[in-house]
């Protein structure tokens, strides 16, 4: 691979730096193209101390988690008025607006890349959505083109938004329609799957919905990443206790948007069918995107965190026994890969695109049902299987080198 240069073009901190990590190790980092990236600056981590933090607006909060120690000696080229400007377009918008600033922010950071340069690149990595103009670019320079398919094709997205909108009418703080938009956007991402050379997606899931629109499955490979960080021990999961030998209840974890793709409704009402059946608590970490008066409606079952720093995230994995996760549609949520990796039986649907083995791992449910959520928390309660399992820690370690073995061999063209 000496003579193989890769840029990434990465909007945000996706998949917590996984393709510009591997990218470094392996040598062929030309150059990560990003929005905004923090650095290794000092002050920030007088910001993350957690007095400090909760007073923050969460747009600083999330700027100052945009930050790898692993990738110190690599060239890394950001645009932070740009991702100021684009922070504030999506704190301001309505939900209808939404698209429309997804496109102008993805034109404007291919432009804002073209401009720049891709130096001795022969290989471009981008991202559904956001590589367009650049693998048009690309093509005219004999440059190969790999798209990143981080969620299922936006057709069958839409389509499973509209029907949950229609489901849980009155739900969401930005009811989610059809815009001129996103036909902009779905047309924009069908046309980066033509350009490619190759697409790589998280989930089985993401790679039946582009095959359903037409896309060559010869040129489609899963890769499935889930970094486990080096700091977590085993030692450390194997002394997880489990509700019975603590005297209290099942601890519940959700962590995402809490909105309707994410599949909170479903569990809020398996948590309300649960109530006087098993003692239990549960922490929904992520932003919020649903009605406030019905935080109030379920504060008996659900303790709403609001956004939590990345950071932050050890603590509530570490307290958790069990994590919920019953999402509509996603590409492959990470949040299950963490969990995993902390030793955490998962519950979630095959949509969320999750790396575990139903009955081994966790629980692969259907999705839209807040009564198989409901009974198989009950029955994690009783079994007691929450004891922490390294099998899943090894599993997800042994998939990780697997599939960095994927990622590798499609970079080198040799599938």
């Amino acid at each position: 691979m000496s003579d193989t240069r890769v840029i990434i073009a990465q909007l945000g901190a996706r998949k917590h730096y996984q393709e510009p990590l591997l990218l470094n190790k392996w040598g062929i980092l030309e150059t990560l193209y990003t929005d905004f990236y923090a650095g290794n600056i000092p002050m920030l981590s007088l910001f993350k101390q957690p007095s400090v933090f909760n007073k923050l607006p969460n747009i600083v909060k999330k700027a100052i988690d945009r930050y790898e120690p692993s990738l110190n000696n690599s060239k890394i080229i950001h645009f932070p008025w740009f991702g100021y400007q684009y922070a504030q377009k999506l704190k301001q918008a309505q939900g209808e607006d939404l698209s429309s600033i997804f496109v102008w922010a993805n034109k404007e950071f291919s432009r804002k890349i073209l401009q720049r340069g891709l130096g001795k690149a022969n290989v471009i990595y981008g991202f559904n959505g956001a590589s367009l103009e650049l693998f048009q670019y690309a093509k005219q320079k004999g440059m190969r083109c790999i798209l990143d398919q981080t969620l299922a094709e936006r057709s069958l997205v839409h389509q499973l938004l509209l029907e949950e909108e229609n489901i849980w009418q009155g739900w969401s703080n930005s009811p989610f329609t059809v815009s001129d938009a996103d036909l902009n956007l779905v047309q924009r991402e069908q046309q980066e799957q033509d350009l490619a050379d190759h697409i790589i997606c998280g989930s089985q899931f993401v790679k039946d919905s582009l095959i359903a629109r037409g896309v060559d499955v010869n040129k489609i490979t899963v890769v499935s990443l889930g970094r486990i960080k080096e700091s977590q021990s085993l030692q450390k999961f194997s002394q997880r206790s489990t509700p019975k030998e603590r005297g209290d209840g099942l601890r519940i974890l959700f962590a995402g948007e809490v909105g309707l793709r994410k599949g909170i409704p479903y569990l809020l009402e398996a948590l309300k069918q649960l109530h006087g059946k098993i003692p239990f608590t549960c922490k929904a970490a992520g932003g919020i995107s649903i009605q406030p008066e019905l935080m109030t409606e379920y504060s008996d079952v659900c303790h709403f965190m609001g956004r939590v720093p990345r950071s932050h995230m050890a603590e509530l994995y570490a307290w958790a026994d069990v994590f919920v996760l019953p999402s509509i549609c996603e590409g492959s949520a990470m949040v299950t890969y963490e969990a995993l990796s902390w030793g955490l039986p998962v519950v979630t649907t095959h949509n969320a695109g999750s790396v575990i083995r139903n009955g081994i791992d966790g629980y692969i449910l259907p999705i839209r049902c807040a009564n198989s959520i409901a009974n198989t928390l009950i029955n994690i309660f009783h079994s007691f299987i929450i004891k922490f399992d390294s099998n899943r820690f090894e599993h997800l370690h042994h998939l990780y080198k697997d599939n960095e073995k994927r990622l590798k061999s499609v970079i080198e063209n040799k599938c």
